[in-house]
């Protein structure tokens, strides 16, 4: 007995000098990233690293029964055949078609002159992130399935959400959802306050996505952005109130299309504006 209280004293022990250098690490890169030079490209990738290995130490320093469930957590395993081959290759063509027609509008609306010419950019700008994120997972999945291996998805369709916590919360970027979801949102719901678990995860999503724009643009691009994500919390919310799960499909859908669209432009700006667009 005594010997086993010993272990898990050494265990304890090592946890906590576990935790102690990785938050010094972090701590270190979030500070080398505000002090970075070089282009706005070059500082916000830097602090893109920086939210990143918070998150990973995050999910490496926590105790076992509050991480990510094997469901949830990014694994890469075998995959038996390639019969999903030629499909892949094909949703990394149509992906490189939008991003490719995308930046080429975007070339040509760089300094809009009419407010045409903005919603033509921003609009750009939306297909751009759209098609980036999927056309980067697509090309690694690719690689892995040519290997034999298979990743997990990194979207489930998101023009198919049927509300924008839906869209959230199991379509779009689903391996950071998981991730807010364990760490932000049930330490609130099981403590009876899954409205304000539902706040808090989109002001935390907020300030991740923030802290590159703060870094390359300054205060008021990443107030942009931030605000962005807690509309989104407060529209979640609503739609819970407004029983959204009961609405026709094609209502709930234009709903989800309208809010996520007519937000978009303090999301997509500051990132149109790191790339010089």
């Amino acid at each position: 007995m005594a010997l086993n209280c010993s272990q898990v004293a050494i265990g304890d022990s090592r946890r906590r000098v576990m935790r102690i250098c990785a938050a010094v690490f972090v701590v270190g890169l979030f500070v080398a990233s505000w002090f970075v030079s070089g282009t706005q490209v070059t500082r916000a990738i830097f602090a893109f690293v920086a939210v990143a290995s918070l998150m990973l130490a995050v999910e490496l320093t926590t105790e076992g029964r509050q991480k990510l469930s094997r469901r949830e957590r990014w694994r890469i395993r075998p995959q038996v055949g390639k019969v999903q081959l030629l499909p892949a290759i094909g949703n990394v063509l149509l992906n490189v078609f939008i991003a490719s027609s995308a930046f080429l509008t975007l070339l040509q609306t760089r300094h809009p002159s009419s407010s045409t010419m903005e919603l033509l950019r921003l609009a750009a700008g939306v297909a751009l992130l759209y098609a980036l994120a999927a056309l980067v997972f697509e090309i690694l999945g690719l690689c892995f399935l040519v290997a034999g291996y298979s990743l997990p998805l990194m979207h489930r369709t998101p023009i198919a959400a049927r509300s924008v916590g839906e869209f959230w919360g199991q379509r779009w970027n689903i391996i950071v959802s998981a991730w807010l979801r364990t760490f932000i949102f049930w330490p609130l719901a099981r403590r009876r306050c899954a409205g304000l678990g539902v706040l808090c995860s989109f002001l935390v999503s907020g300030a991740l996505h923030g802290w590159p724009i703060l870094v390359a643009l300054g205060t008021s691009a990443a107030f942009s952005m931030v605000l962005f994500f807690v509309i989104q919390g407060v529209f979640v919310l609503a739609e819970s109130w407004l029983s959204i799960h009961t609405w026709p499909i094609t209502i709930a859908r234009t709903w989800t299309l309208v809010i996520l669209l007519a937000s978009s432009p303090l999301l997509i700006d500051p990132d149109l504006r790191v790339f010089g667009f």
